[in-house]
């Protein structure tokens, strides 16, 4: 007599995986603020709410009162109108109302600090007001951009001349000023959770149908992420809507099978290789939707490499090669924080548990679940390894894990892996109202005991 097969192992129910997911959240939280307060606070290395950068300070107060009501209008309401409101207006009105989110919370300690983090001298303003007004000034800023790194500001020599030229520009059309600059910022912010809300529906869609159910459901959550308290006002904000926009035209390209929409996602691409030398990164996750959803994607990613080169190969002939430019940050990166940062605590929990404090337990909780579904299968059958819904959010956890081994990344995570939440928060449970509070008391929480520079 044949014994019966061995029961197939399947995922936890939802529920519980949820469960696990919060503890997990919990313990890397945890961890990352006991060995931080017991080792790197007094450091001297800025990370004195380690694992985050700035310093403990509880300054709660009658300033947290709007975003106390923003939060309590998308609990109480955020996952019904979702539920209803017309596909076309949900991922505008989504975007949106993230930006008011961060707009509320970094306004609770006065106005002008939506403006005050860009106008630190470390930053890109003083950068550019010191290029001068024509374009020869812009040529000859590009062409001796790499060789004069170490003279520029500290933000400045962390990343491509991207955010300075912008602020350049702001400064010739009449928009001078860091109130323009955090603008822009938040305005980033807002494509980054409109766009990723544009691109689950599509990728999801084209593998079962249930795209624009899987939108509606994560949105509310991508509105109450506590990594606002970072994107209000950070550049990383905006560097993340380049990103989700490029990352959201791959995968219309790979769905239409569409040279124009991957030249397009290239362009946009482009421009945040020129703006973060963190983007190759980031951009996988558009090549994981490539890969799985194409019927062609060598031809789409072809196309996109070709839209990418535009602004790549303009910024070399004015003088700026990006692969010299990386190579410079890089020795200017280890001859300065880098090296006194301690490595060990920053890989092991420091910066997890900083990423862990930006996206939420709910989102932990969604990804644990993810995770649970995943399983390995033959390569012509691809589809199969992750469900339609988790495949962004699976892929942005591991470009975020290789943005993490690259080591260029020692602290300061909860804003420069801005580019990587709203991915992964698409794993949200957006349309449970306890999650919903939790991610919410998490923000306050943060911004009422947080002192930092952004």
């Amino acid at each position: 007599m044949t014994a019966p097969p061995a029961p197939r192992a399947t995922a936890a129910p939802p529920r519980l995986a949820d469960g696990r997911g919060a503890v997990v959240w919990l313990g890397v939280v945890a961890v990352a603020l006991v060995w931080g307060t017991a080792s790197v606070a007094d450091a001297g290395v800025q990370l004195r709410a380690a694992p985050l950068y700035g310093r403990w300070s509880w300054h709660p107060g009658a300033g947290l009162v709007p975003a106390v009501l923003v939060a309590a209008t998308t609990v109480a309401f955020g996952p019904a109108l979702a539920a209803r409101c017309r596909w076309r207006r949900l991922p505008l009105a989504t975007g949106v109302w993230a930006v008011v989110w961060a707009v509320a919370l970094a306004a609770s300690d006065g106005w002008s600090r939506l403006a005050a983090p860009l106008a630190s001298e470390h930053e890109y303003e003083p950068a550019a007001a010191g290029i001068g007004p024509g374009l020869g000034d812009l040529g000859r800023f590009l062409d001796g951009y790499v060789d004069d790194l170490t003279s520029f500001p500290i933000h400045v020599q962390g990343h491509p001349p991207g955010p300075v030229v912008v602020a350049w520009a702001l400064d010739r059309v009449g928009l001078a000023g860091t109130g323009w600059l955090a603008a822009l910022a938040l305005a980033g912010w807002g494509v980054a959770v409109a766009a990723a809300l544009i691109a689950v529906r599509t990728l999801v869609d084209a593998r079962d149908g249930s795209g624009e159910a899987v939108a509606r459901r994560v949105a509310p959550a991508l509105v109450l992420l506590p990594a606002a308290v970072w994107a209000g006002t950070s550049f990383d904000a905006l560097f993340a809507g380049l990103v989700a926009g490029a990352v959201a035209l791959a995968v219309r390209a790979a769905v239409h099978d569409s040279a124009g929409w991957a030249a397009a996602a290239g362009g946009v691409a482009g421009l945040a290789l020129l703006s973060t030398y963190g983007a190759p990164v980031a951009l996988l996750i558009g090549v994981a939707a490539v890969g799985t959803v194409a019927t062609r994607p060598v031809r789409v990613l072809a196309w996109a490499a070709a839209g990418a080169a535009v602004p790549l190969v303009g910024a070399a002939a004015a003088g700026f090669r990006w692969t010299d430019g990386l190579a410079a940050t890089r020795d200017a990166y280890w001859d300065g924080v880098a090296a006194v940062r301690p490595a060990g605590y920053l890989t092991l929990a420091g910066n997890p548990g900083a990423l862990a404090l930006a996206v939420g337990p709910a989102v932990a909780a969604g990804l644990w679940a993810a995770l649970a579904r995943v399983r390995p299968g033959p390569l012509r059958a691809r589809d199969r390894w992750v469900p339609a819904p988790a495949l962004l959010p699976v892929a942005a956890l591991v470009a975020v894990v290789l943005a993490h081994l690259s080591q260029m990344s020692r602290g300061e995570v909860e804003r420069i892996w801005l580019p990587f939440v709203p991915w992964l928060a698409l794993a949200a449970p957006g349309d449970r109202r306890g999650w919903l509070a939790v991610q919410a008391a998490v923000a306050l929480t943060l911004q009422s005991t947080l002192a930092s520079a952004w």
